[in-house]
């Protein structure tokens, strides 16, 4: 099976700051500028693939698998931020999805970041960030986290899905509903213990057995939202 990641229910405990992230002006605009760099990449591959002195060169080649082509690289390091501001002064959960990025990214504990890099090196981006107070005081170290590891996994048969194109669901992505009814490809998700779904841009997914994993170490500061059986 599969999950979808989300953030700490930590957040709802009165009793203790809440950890919520503040992105510097000048680290959103360099991001912001690299969205639409590879969005463009996304496009023009998808176009090339379709169009060539006007002809249909590769015409199976879907949105979908341009965006898997496009997306599926590093951002450069000197475009991350190298801190973030925690609002109410509170360490980082051990996950918390940020807005960085086309395809879902992180702010992760340093431990879950050591998990990454023993199970899966060469899977994933993650760069350190310093977390600061408003008084510019470090309240820890944390990383950027961004799994390089981009499927076509869901199940396009599964019930408890939405379309974003009804007629053309080749190039769709999609929404996922709560409840049971949603699937992923096993021989798709095979190998891989965390990923990013092209059809479903918004959640990251990790395996069951990378959940019992991270349980096993105590690196639960985070919950989530579906489960997917696998077929």
């Amino acid at each position: 099976m599969a999950v979808t990641l989300h953030d700490s229910d930590r957040w709802l405990d009165e009793t203790t700051p809440s950890f919520f992230v503040k992105i510097f002006k000048e680290d959103e605009q360099r991001l912001n500028k690299f969205n639409d760099e590879i969005s463009s990449k996304a496009r023009a591959i998808y176009r090339a693939a379709h169009r060539s002195g006007g002809e249909s060169v590769n015409s199976n080649l879907t949105r979908i698998d341009a965006n898997i082509s496009a997306y599926a690289r590093k951002i450069p390091e000197s475009d991350l931020p190298q801190k973030i501001i925690s609002i109410e002064g509170a360490p980082p959960y051990d996950f918390t999805p940020v807005n960085f990025s086309n395809f879902p990214s992180a702010i992760i504990s340093e431990r879950f970041a050591l998990c990454l890099m023993e199970l899966e090196p060469e899977k994933h981006q993650l760069s350190p960030i310093v977390v600061e107070d408003f008084e510019k005081k470090v309240v820890a170290h944390a990383y950027f986290w961004r799994p390089m590891v981009i499927l076509d996994a869901i199940d396009l048969n599964s019930t408890r899905i939405v379309f974003t194109k009804k007629d053309d669901i080749a190039n769709s992505t999609c929404q996922l509903r709560h409840g049971d009814g949603n699937f992923v490809k096993k021989n798709v998700i095979d190998g891989h213990r965390a990923w990013a779904d092209a059809r479903c841009q918004s959640k990251l997914f990790i395996s069951d057995a990378f959940l019992e994993i991270l349980s096993s170490r105590q690196i639960d500061d985070f919950s989530w939202t579906h489960k997917l059986k696998e077929i």
